[in-house]
């Protein structure tokens, strides 16, 4: 989307240049070109992953802004006697009010939005003083006024809009919790699966399960159950590498989801992993152990197929006598 976005961007400055050779406006022939390189480098940098997408597009964003706001001033100084309306660089305010709403969050985005309509009402208060002729004022301050009243209602409707959209994505993000650990649930994990598995995209999936959990809830009672739930899942969470996931799978069980990782180097996370169980506190309970199964899936993999592969494993280490790590038969030859 955002290189479209700068791909646009760089053809419409590119026609709007070429529509006014040879008499360049003062302010496009340099805050045009400036623009697009802005674009283009944000996108490059995008490209080599020197910068987040939500950077880029905050570049781009604040770049776009101050050439309209620019715009916007520039033209009161050289609108032709008897205007009536204002130049066409305002129609992308619109665009302006909408996408910061996609840019920031909502209440920081409204608060943006509230400003860049402040700057503009300012701008056009202060031509309509002191710079425009008195018999080109009163024809302008009809096509102002009706600028400046549908960039506010604009900005309100997207506020609206934007606070309603916050409330539906922390529903969505409440729904995708686990209320008692606060890592990812089963569906959280799941989603991520099909959306691996629709991406076509290579990763390792590893299955663990506490022992002799029912023993910990009979000697010293559910809460301190749940501590134990809770610090296995602050652990596992802290453990796992960027781009992974770890979620509680139900019950006692918790699922990791790795980028591709070698035997050696799973093993070696899980190794960690075992050990830190082993010296966590949770109230009077003092270490706990675990049986793993770990399975690498198929590009394009069914993920329930991954997950009974993995569940598989983790049963293998329970009959061989738990505190264990077992590996299903790879799939494929990930890097060692």
């Amino acid at each position: 989307m955002f290189l479209l976005v700068v791909i646009i961007e760089v053809c419409a400055s590119m026609a709007a240049l070429w529509s006014q050779a040879p008499d360049f406006d003062a302010l496009d022939i340099w805050a045009l070109p400036l623009l697009s390189a802005l674009m283009l480098s944000a996108q490059l940098l995008l490209a080599i992953g020197l910068i987040r997408y939500e950077k880029a597009l905050s570049l781009a964003f604040i770049g776009a802004c101050t050439y309209l706001l620019l715009a916007l001033s520039h033209q009161f100084s050289v609108m032709p006697p008897g205007a009536r309306t204002l130049s066409e660089n305002t129609y992308w305010f619109a665009v302006l009010y909408t996408s910061v709403f996609y840019v920031y969050p909502p209440r920081l985005a409204a608060t943006r939005a509230v400003l860049i309509l402040s700057i503009a009402m300012v701008i056009c208060g202060w031509h309509l003083a002191m710079t425009v002729p008195a018999e080109t004022r009163m024809s302008l301050i009809g096509a102002t006024a009706q600028f400046l009243l549908s960039s506010s209602v604009l900005v309100l409707i997207q506020s609206t809009f934007g606070a309603q959209r916050a409330q539906l994505l922390a529903s969505r993000s409440a729904a995708l919790v686990d209320v008692l650990t606060g890592i990812a649930n089963r569906r959280a994990a799941e989603e991520r699966l099909r959306e691996l598995a629709g991406r076509r995209a290579a990763y390792t999936v590893v299955l663990f399960d506490l022992d002799h959990f029912k023993q910990i809830n009979d000697k010293h009672g559910h809460a301190a159950g749940d501590l134990v739930l809770r610090g296995v899942a602050q652990l596992s969470q802290a453990l796992v590498p960027p781009g992974g996931m770890a979620a509680r799978w139900g019950g006692e069980e918790f699922l990791l989801i790795l980028p591709p990782l070698g035997a050696s180097q799973v093993r070696k996370l899980l190794n960690n992993l075992r050990n830190e169980l082993r010296q966590q506190w949770h109230g009077e309970v003092v270490g706990v152990t675990a049986c793993f199964g770990v399975t690498s899936a198929d590009v394009g993999e069914l993920p329930e197929t991954v997950i009974a592969r993995a569940d598989e494993a983790m049963y293998s280490a329970k009959q061989q006598g738990r505190n264990d790590i077992r590996l299903a038969e790879w799939r494929r030859s990930p890097a060692s």
